[in-house]
């Protein structure tokens, strides 16, 4: 029996498919494309490196509003702040990456996270885009290149636009969260 040209690994998919076609009784041909799983993430930097976050998880993105201390709080919280009635705990992700904490300048956002009802928000020196890259696209991050943050980071995108991209875990940050608010809670 003839298989219609296909043969070895993968030839059975193809079959399938072609089958599907030719006996589709609705009258019309379809074609049939295989689905790419692809992630939507938002791009923003810190000092000069480049960071993504996937935008299911980002509330809003805004100006740094003021930002009030907070006595006893992890190194990383610069303070809370009120966003039309909701109190957000401010994080400078600066000192949590381990990078140089840069000044707020005009470009400098706060994105603000929602994970299950609970809102945070971390101090960007800008955001840039939305990007959209496809599931092979992302690979584990090198230790060279996380060194201690590894535990914050999920992988690097790479390349995209002849750039290498580190994608930030946000479940990582809100245990870190938690686990810094237990601790100066229990102080």
């Amino acid at each position: 029996m003839s298989d219609g040209g296909a043969s070895g690994k993968g030839g059975g998919a193809k079959l399938d498919a072609l089958y599907k076609l030719k006996h589709d009784t609705s009258g019309v041909r379809k074609r049939i494309t295989p689905k790419i799983e692809t992630y939507k993430l938002i791009g923003f930097k810190l000092n000069e490196e480049e960071f993504v976050i996937e935008i299911e998880r980002v509330k809003e993105i805004v100006k740094v509003p003021l930002v009030t201390r907070v006595s006893k709080a992890p190194n990383f919280v610069e303070g809370v702040a009120n966003l039309r009635g909701d109190i957000l705990q401010i994080v400078n992700f600066h000192k949590i990456m381990g990078l140089e904490n840069l000044p707020i300048s005009e470009r400098s956002r706060i994105i603000v996270l929602d994970d299950k009802n609970v809102l945070a928000a971390i101090i960007v020196d800008s955001v840039s885009e939305v990007i959209e890259v496809e599931k092979e696209a992302v690979q584990a991050t090198p230790d060279i290149v996380a060194g201690e943050r590894s535990k914050f980071l999920k992988g690097i995108i790479k390349p995209h636009k002849h750039r290498n991209i580190l994608w930030l875990d946000c479940g990582a940050i809100y245990s870190e969260f938690s686990a810094q608010n237990e601790k100066s809670n229990a102080a």
